[in-house]
């Protein structure tokens, strides 16, 4: 009688059995994930906005106890390549669209500015029947106007607003 080794390993037929379930979990899986990832840059930018709308009133509410008291700002911009907003002083105007840190002209203060690059997949977008730029009023800090919408959205799914 003949002594029989045993061969271990895969066919190539298991081989490629294998394969093919594997290829058809990653054509599943990855769009999936994709939309995950977009939702999740929505809400990460969606909250930094909210943090950023209290920062704001805060900085306002900071300012009210100035001799004279100073109105801050947040005026929301956009151009071809971004989406972006700029927290300031009330005085002169302020474009997002220009270089952080150069966004206002003499006479007001910027405090933040944020730009969201639209090759990113996420923007954001205001919208009131009196322009795109909330004030916070002394001493308490009220905005106006009180119909801004500021809506986040990404790129291709996923969308979140702030009124």
């Amino acid at each position: 009688m003949r002594n029989r080794r045993s061969h271990r390993g895969l066919t190539i037929v298991e081989l490629l059995t294998v394969m093919v379930v594997l290829g058809v979990l990653a054509t599943v899986a990855v769009p999936s994930f994709r939309g995950m990832m977009v939702r999740q840059r929505v809400q990460g930018i969606h909250d930094q906005l909210v943090t950023d709308l209290q920062l704001a009133r805060s900085e306002q509410t900071a300012r009210a106890n100035a001799t004279t008291p100073i109105q801050v700002a947040v005026t929301f911009g956009s151009n071809a390549q971004l989406t972006c907003y700029t927290i300031h002083t009330v005085g002169a105007a302020c474009n997002c669209t220009g270089t952080p840190g150069a966004a206002c002209a003499p006479g007001s203060q910027e405090i933040r500015t944020v730009q969201l690059q639209r090759a990113q997949g996420v923007t954001l977008a205001a919208s009131s029947a009196s322009g795109t730029v909330v004030t916070f009023s002394p001493p308490q800090g009220t905005a106006t106007p009180t119909d801004l919408t500021v809506s986040v959205q990404g790129d291709p799914s996923g969308q979140l607003r702030t009124e």
